[in-house]
């Protein structure tokens, strides 16, 4: 005869809202267990079973709770095989934050132990009554002890369950201050559809201050009015609708290019810059170039967002055993080691080319930078930087040479080969070159601009001056540029 463990939900607290199934198993004088019975449903029918025990002394010893619910679950096959059936009764409903039934449900199959649940009334259904709120509104549910899972401000009504004492309370308060206002308001609701039902209001920084809570309290959020990245899709594609912006409905992969490097580049001079308020505007403007295009992609049947972000999770977790795997690295070279031995295993599994792929819409700085990392991977490359060295010494000469001759055509040639080298001497030195070159513009543009200024205000063409006054000019400018950064960091500094 098969073994059987019959799981019967006890309800939210109160023993009127036992079901008559539940009832009648609970009085049936099989032998029936508690969970628990810190719940009045469990010490009102414990009482009344002869045969009646519970697991509260396996947590009274101290263990971790999945030590515990290993040894509960342990037991209850046991004493199915010992009794033929058992009954083991839950607070609420079995499928509701139950680890011991989902537990159950994964061994006692193959131990040819079979399962019946008896549903009881969960948490919920009396939580929504204290709520007033409607579960078909959109309500999202977490255990307090699974809240690192919350990744963002809930736009549905947000239940928070089994906040059971105050220091849970406390660790609660501080994962949503991650995600809320400080002030954002939380209403706290304890034994919710038993007689001594309290309901009160606070704020997530205030949660903890009051010491009232214990097994029956849960917590809710009203739904959040901030915009995520689910809002910024659908703006996109209303955009992109029929009834969208013309603008908007007429671009292609190939149209947003120029407007993608453009807030890159943009994004690197707040950095640059050191403008925490343009970066964080510039952030936003390349994050939309992400969605735009995803939006194209999507309407072509091709790729979408969601697949955007799990391909680049894959890649970082990939990329990252010493992190998420069980790889070992202290320090950033071991880092460098471990991210260059993946990079050549995933070479390694595809295909073999004789071609080094660059996109060519690049800048030609950064294309040479990038086309000379791929040949220094794949094994093509100075030992040292003594080698880019003699070779920049050696391509000035020979575009002095070619200067000399006046042949235009070989000018050209020997100059892109001399910035080829340079190029090569600054990924020696860890220099991107075209961030660099980019920042030697904007001090030429901030420079320069204050010399046109000084002049302009002598009301005398930049030419008529000398080539003295001018250099005078352009340190005066290079003083007070370095007089306004230091003034930022310390504005910084006192914020």
């Amino acid at each position: 005869m098969m073994s059987k463990i019959i799981i019967i939900g006890l309800g939210p607290g109160n023993p009127g809202h036992i079901t008559h199934e539940a009832h009648s198993y609970l009085v049936s004088g099989r032998p029936l267990f508690f969970r628990t019975l810190i719940h009045p449903s469990a010490r009102y029918y414990a009482v009344k079973g002869k045969r009646a025990g519970s697991f509260d002394f396996l947590y009274e010893q101290g263990s971790g709770f999945e030590q515990v619910y290993q040894k509960i679950t342990g037991r209850l096959v046991k004493a199915a095989r010992r009794h033929g059936t058992i009954c083991y009764a839950v607070p609420g409903h079995p499928s509701v934050g139950e680890a011991t039934v989902e537990r159950l449900r994964r061994i006692c199959p193959p131990l040819r132990i079979k399962l019946r649940v008896v549903e009881g009334m969960s948490f919920l259904e009396p939580l929504l009554s204290a709520l007033k709120i409607d579960l078909l509104d959109g309500v999202t549910v977490y255990d307090a002890l699974a809240l690192d899972r919350l990744k963002e401000p809930s736009s549905n009504h947000l239940i928070i369950a089994q906040v059971y004492n105050r220091q849970l309370a406390s660790r609660t308060k501080l994962r949503l201050m991650e995600l809320y206002p400080e002030d954002y308001p939380v209403v706290v609701v304890r034994a919710s559809g038993m007689k001594k039902e309290q309901v009160w209001k606070t704020t997530i920084y205030e949660l903890d201050r009051k010491a009232a809570f214990n097994h029956y309290t849960t917590l809710y959020l009203p739904p959040s009015q901030h915009c995520s990245i689910g809002d910024l899709k659908e703006i996109m594609s209303k955009l992109r609708s029929e009834n969208g912006c013309p603008w908007d409905k007429k671009q292609t992969h190939h149209s947003l290019r120029q407007y993608l490097i453009e807030e890159a580049y943009e994004t690197v001079a707040a950095i640059d810059d050191g403008d925490d308020i343009a970066l964080q505007e510039e952030l936003g403007d390349v994050l939309l170039q992400v969605v735009f295009h995803s939006q194209i992609a999507r309407e072509e049947n091709r790729f979408n967002f969601d697949q955007v972000v799990e391909s680049i999770a894959e890649k970082l977790n990939r990329r990252h055993p010493h992190v998420f795997g069980t790889d070992k690295a202290d320090n950033a070279a071991q880092v460098k080691v471990l991210w260059e031995q993946i990079k050549s295993d995933e070479r390694n599994s595809q295909e073999p080319s004789t071609v080094i792929s660059i996109d060519h819409a690049l800048p030609a700085l950064l294309k040479a930078y990038k086309m000379q990392k791929r040949a220094a991977d794949a094994g093509f490359d100075w030992p040292c930087i003594q080698g880019p060295l003699e070779k920049a010494r050696e391509e000035l000469a020979e575009l002095e040479e070619a200067f000399e001759s006046n042949n235009k055509k070989a000018i050209e040639e020997e100059l892109g080969d001399y910035l080829f080298t340079i190029v090569n001497i600054a990924r020696f030195l860890e220099v991107n070159p075209e961030l660099a070159l980019g920042k030697t513009i904007s001090k030429f543009v901030d420079r320069f601009g204050y010399v046109m200024q000084k002049a302009e205000q002598s009301g005398r063409p930049v030419s008529s001056f000398s080539l003295e006054k001018l250099d005078q000019w352009w340190e005066e400018a290079k003083k007070n540029r370095k007089m306004r950064k230091y003034s930022r960091n310390l504005r910084q500094k006192s914020e």
